[in-house]
């Protein structure tokens, strides 16, 4: 199976340790999400005109965040499914009112993919995925639960709760508080 689109690239830069934080995926649209990739720690992959989305390898967005842009509706979902499939971090898209962040949802009569939340300007896109990053890491949902961001995690908490941090940790994971010196 082949990969996307620039995935050679995506997979050199992680190699050689950069820090790559959202990936941007076109969906039968070579120029979609172009305006992004002049950030820092961002990459693009696209799916080519003559393929489908089911029909590649997805592996390099495993344990990334991704943002679909473009593509027919089926093409969207079928994207979608093989991103999550793969192991992406969180699945975000670009509608006409914003950019979404888009869950599975198992049920005959909805689609698989359901947005949350409401839609975020693009220009706000970045504080927004700052924003889902640091509740997934806190709240230990999906990829952010593995135990390689527990240093991560524990930043967050500080952040948030600052010298409580441990009384919180244990509260929200029902384990013992250790008294901690002052």
């Amino acid at each position: 199976m082949r990969a996307p689109a620039y995935a050679k690239d995506l997979i050199a830069r992680r190699r050689n340790g950069e820090r790559i934080g959202l990936l941007v995926v076109g969906v039968h649209d070579w120029s979609a999400g172009e305006e992004f990739v002049a950030h820092p720690g961002v990459a693009r992959v696209v799916v080519p005109d003559d393929t489908l989305p089911h029909a590649l390898d997805w592996s390099c967005a495993v344990a990334l965040d991704c943002l679909i842009i473009g593509g027919s509706t089926s093409e969207f979902f079928a994207a979608a499914t093989m991103l999550q499939a793969a192991g992406a971090a969180s699945l975000w898209c670009e509608q006409e009112s914003g950019i979404v962040l888009i869950e599975p949802f198992e049920s005959k009569y909805f689609p698989p993919f359901l947005s949350m939340g409401e839609p975020v300007p693009p220009a706000l896109f970045s504080r927004a995925l700052r924003d889902h990053r640091r509740d997934a890491l806190m709240l230990r949902q999906g990829a952010y639960a593995s135990p390689i961001y527990d240093a991560a995690r524990e930043a967050a908490w500080c952040d948030v709760f600052g010298v409580g941090e441990a009384a919180a940790i244990a509260l929200l994971s029902e384990q013992p508080v250790e008294a901690r010196a002052a």
